[in-house]
C-alpha cells in the first residue's frame, strides 16, 4: 500500500529493552523456594558481619525484607529452644489447668444427663 507524499507513518515507541522477551501480566510468576538449611546459611551470612546484609541479599537475589523476616524467625526459634525452666513450668501449669477444666466439663455434662433423665421420669 502506497502512502501519499507528506504523510508520516508513526512507528510504535519503544524505550529501553527490546519487547520481544517481555512477559504478559497474566503469566504466572515463578517463585523460588528455599530449604530451611539454605535460609539459615543466608541469614548466618548476614549475621557474621564480614559482608553487609545488602551484599548477602544481592548475592542470593532476595529482598532485604525477606532476609529480615527469615532472621526474625530464626532468632524466635532460638529463643524458644533456649527457654528457661520457668517457661516450661508455666506451660506445664497451663496443661494441668486444661485437664482440670476438661474434667469439670465432663462432670457437668454427666450431671445434666442425669437431670434430664430424672425429668423424663416425672412425665
Amino acid at each position: 500500500m502506497e502512502l501519499p507524499d507528506g504523510v508520516a507513518v508513526r512507528q510504535p515507541l519503544t524505550m529501553g529493552r527490546s519487547t520481544e522477551g517481555r512477559t504478559r501480566l497474566s503469566e504466572r510468576r515463578k517463585y523460588r523456594s528455599w530449604t530451611a538449611k539454605q535460609k539459615i546459611e543466608i541469614v548466618l551470612g548476614g549475621l557474621r558481619g564480614d559482608r553487609s546484609v545488602k551484599e548477602v541479599c544481592r548475592e542470593h537475589e532476595i529482598s532485604e525484607t525477606l532476609y529480615y523476616s527469615w532472621r526474625e524467625k530464626l532468632l524466635e526459634g532460638g529463643r524458644e529452644a533456649l527457654a528457661g525452666k520457668e517457661e516450661r513450668v508455666g506451660e506445664r501449669e497451663l496443661r494441668r489447668k486444661v485437664r482440670e477444666l476438661e474434667r469439670a466439663l465432663g462432670r457437668k455434662t454427666y450431671e445434666l444427663e442425669i437431670a434430664g433423665e430424672a425429668l423424663r421420669g416425672w412425665e
